[in-house]
């Protein structure tokens, strides 16, 4: 697949809440990609895309290791790119963090799935 080919595959996987799967497609496009933003931006994505299986699934030591890198990572996301609006994306990853001490027990909390990641207008 294209490096255009793999950033639709996953947007359409995320967008369906099929977080594993698009996890898997950005890992595949972080690999095809040179620029270190472009690499950056991406890995953000497939971190939060990986935090929401474990949030789905119970894991919360594993959501806990993310919180390691995610939060900054993903703090550095641009509002946009290649057209896809990724400020709510940044968003939600903050607001989950929020939600998971670095170190001891998660506790239980109502979090909210990520966003559908949507068209820039304009």
């Amino acid at each position: 697949m294209s490096d255009d080919e793999l950033w639709r595959a996953a947007l359409r996987h995320h967008n369906a809440c099929d977080y594993h799967e698009a996890h898997e497609l950005f890992e595949d496009l972080w690999l095809e990609l040179g620029d270190r933003r472009e690499k950056d931006i991406v890995q953000a994505l497939a971190q939060a895309d990986a935090l929401a299986v474990h949030l789905e699934t119970g894991n919360l030591r594993a959501a806990q290791r993310l919180m390691r890198q995610l939060p900054q990572l993903a703090a550095t996301l641009p509002d946009a790119w290649r057209g896809a609006e990724l400020r709510p994306l940044r968003e939600w990853v903050a607001e989950v963090a929020a939600t998971i001490p670095p170190q001891s027990d998660v506790p239980p909390a109502e979090r909210q799935p990520p966003p559908s990641i949507g068209q820039r207008s304009g």
